[in-house]
């Protein structure tokens, strides 16, 4: 249910956004905002608390957001709130920014590594990706994890590449196993 919940309010959220022109800067805004939300998880699960009457947890939500939270967003976490889908912000948050990078050609991938990449590596990478999709642009997140041996494992959307020893070692273990 939250993904549906996330996934129909985020693309409202979207659509409002696009007709009001404003989509980069809402999704900047949404950013932010989920980023916030990342660092104080408390703030989240005080909102939801059962004991919290509406009328405080409406307080609490405009003293957080204010007047300088763009209306589309404030007006979202007030129908999230009406209909007492709270805990739901954040992934309407990130389906709205999903919807938005894709729009803006922005596109977000993770890289694991064995070991550290170069800046000269990432670059690589970061061009290979560029060249064979259709972005502009890249957010690219990079983390180690030893186990993978060598190789790159790389997500991108609902996509994955794993070039990795580790995914390679298995894969001939289960070949020679059957």
């Amino acid at each position: 249910m939250a993904k549906q919940v996330g996934t129909v309010y985020g693309t409202a959220l979207y659509e409002a956004a696009v007709d009001a022109g404003r989509l980069s800067d809402i999704r900047q805004e949404a950013e932010v905002i989920l980023e916030a939300l990342k660092e104080n998880p408390e703030f989240l699960k005080l909102l939801c608390h059962p004991d919290i009457l509406p009328e405080e947890r409406r307080n609490m939500l405009e003293a957080v957001f204010g007047e300088d939270t763009d209306p589309l967003i404030r007006g979202t976490a007030a129908a999230l709130m009406e209909k007492k889908h709270e805990k739901e912000l954040p992934a309407v948050l990130m389906a709205f920014t999903e919807l938005a990078l894709n729009t803006e050609h922005i596109g977000v991938a993770s890289v694991l590594s064995a070991v550290e990449l170069t800046e000269a590596q990432k670059l690589r990478i970061q061009q290979k990706l560029l060249d064979t999709t259709e972005y502009t642009s890249m957010r690219i997140s990079y983390d180690v994890e030893p186990e993978l041996i060598g190789g790159l494992v790389i997500k991108l959307g609902d996509r994955v590449v794993d070039s990795s020893i580790r995914t390679t070692l298995h894969d001939l273990k289960n070949t020679l196993l059957n």
